[in-house]
């Protein structure tokens, strides 16, 4: 008669009993639905000048001194962007990531200055939506042309512009492509010449 008070025998039946068990599998931790990337863009602020200058020096400052064989001119960007000339910062979930900066013409033709995105937030397509952005802000203004200069040192820059439909048009000194991109019917320029 078994004893209710003794302790059950351990060893070949509970291993024989493991042995009959059906697998289990091991527990996952639940899986987390992607969090939504909010990407926007504001008009640049007198108070983002600073981060806006360390941004483009520590992002262009490398190649802007192999093709000029200068330092990054702080002091020039900074005069730029208090004159006032249309610049966007581009916002990864409220926090500034990057800036395009523009200068239209009355011939259609927009020129953009610059659209820099800082390295820890680039192949996201930030880049890519920012630059969507901007062609619809050119359709809205009437213009019909994108303008970028890119240097010959800059490959990944040329790379991604010509994804974008951009297509070289000129070239000039030192070492520095043209590059335009048609987002909106209108007369055809000439890089040079001007509308014909």
């Amino acid at each position: 008669m078994p004893d209710g008070n003794r302790p059950r025998r351990a060893g070949p039946r509970r291993s024989r009993a493991r042995a009959h068990a059906k697998p289990t599998k091991a527990r996952q931790p639940a899986a987390r639905a992607p969090v939504a990337e909010e990407v926007g863009y504001r008009p640049r602020r007198p108070e983002d000048d600073d981060w806006i200058v360390q941004l483009a020096r520590r992002e262009l400052g490398g190649v802007h001194e192999q093709v000029f064989g200068e330092p990054f001119p702080e002091a020039e960007l900074r005069q730029y962007l208090q004159t006032g000339m249309p610049t966007v910062v581009i916002e990864r979930n409220g926090r500034p990531v990057g800036f395009y900066s523009y200068l239209p013409s009355a011939e259609g033709k927009v020129h953009v200055s610059a659209l820099v995105i800082d390295s820890k937030f680039q192949r996201k397509g930030i880049g890519r939506r920012a630059m969507e952005h901007l062609e619809a802000e050119v359709r809205r203004m009437g213009a019909h042309t994108l303008e970028v200069f890119i240097q010959e040192v800059n490959p990944r820059s040329l790379a991604f512009a010509k994804q974008l439909g951009f297509r070289e048009v000129a070239r000039v000194e030192p070492g520095t492509l043209v590059l335009w991109k048609v987002v909106s019917s209108g007369p055809v320029l000439s890089p040079m010449l001007g509308p014909f």
